[in-house]
């Protein structure tokens, strides 16, 4: 019987431009001898066919990496989305509208970034499952906790005159006892494919959240990050079976 959130009405866009100022050509550098792009494509083939499952690049050579990981690749990103400054809201958008004028029909549309390669593919069934029987739900995005708690941050200025008002009004607060907060973990964003368009983000005032494990949330930005995975992935702290 074929599982509920496996299906063929998800576009799966893992994002892989080539340019990388702190960690070069990350997105296709070897964690444990897999590209780093290939852990998103692994995953997201659990779910739907290759044909289904695009890599949105601007190189020929990470093309060529995705592909020989199961992924598609439609076309060749625009110079224009592989800068610096490109949105992921422009990457998906390019992408919708190559599916549309292409003639393929999806319902949701599903982003994955290589910088957050351990997420486990049951997060993934889960999430699925909540949006579907999340109502009046656009969409949903994998979140973590937020450490420490706001109460604790401050703009950066001479003096911890914010901080010192926030901590003086919550020194009854044990940190067990601190309202739970959480941020965005990079994990993963979907949206329904009319939503998308409509809003042109995954944030709206009817896009769910789901907390991700902490193990998961790692977001591969700079170097240190990079050696943070490969202990993670040494202590076995990840089940790479659950993301494969």
């Amino acid at each position: 019987m074929q599982n509920k959130a496996t299906r063929n009405n998800i576009l799966w866009l893992v994002a892989a431009r080539s340019g990388s100022r702190s960690v070069p050509h990350k997105n296709i550098r070897l964690l444990n001898g897999i590209p780093l792009l290939a852990y998103r494509i692994k995953t997201a083939l659990h779910f739907s066919p290759a044909a289904h499952v695009w890599c949105s690049t601007d190189s020929a050579d990470y093309a060529r990496i995705a592909s020989e990981y199961g992924a598609t690749v439609p076309f060749l990103r625009p110079a224009a989305l592989a800068l610096d400054t490109s949105s992921s809201t422009d990457v998906v958008l390019h992408a919708i509208a190559y599916a549309e004028e292409n003639n393929y029909r999806f319902d949701y549309i599903a982003l994955l970034e290589p910088t957050s390669p351990f997420v486990y593919y049951r997060d993934l069934e889960s999430a699925l499952q909540k949006l579907d029987a999340g109502g009046q739900a656009t969409g949903i995005v994998a979140v973590k906790e937020a450490r420490p708690n706001t109460i604790f941050i401050q703009d950066e200025s001479e003096y911890l005159d914010t901080l010192a008002g926030n901590i003086k009004a919550s020194q009854s607060l044990n940190r067990q006892n601190q309202p739970k907060q959480v941020t965005p973990s990079g994990g993963f964003y979907i949206s329904k494919w009319e939503a998308f368009k409509q809003n042109k983000t995954f944030y709206t005032t009817t896009t769910q959240s789901y907390l991700l494990p902490d193990e998961c949330s790692l977001e591969i930005d700079e170097e240190i990050d990079w050696h943070w995975a490969e202990f993670l992935l040494e202590k076995q702290l990840i089940d790479i079976q659950r993301i494969f």
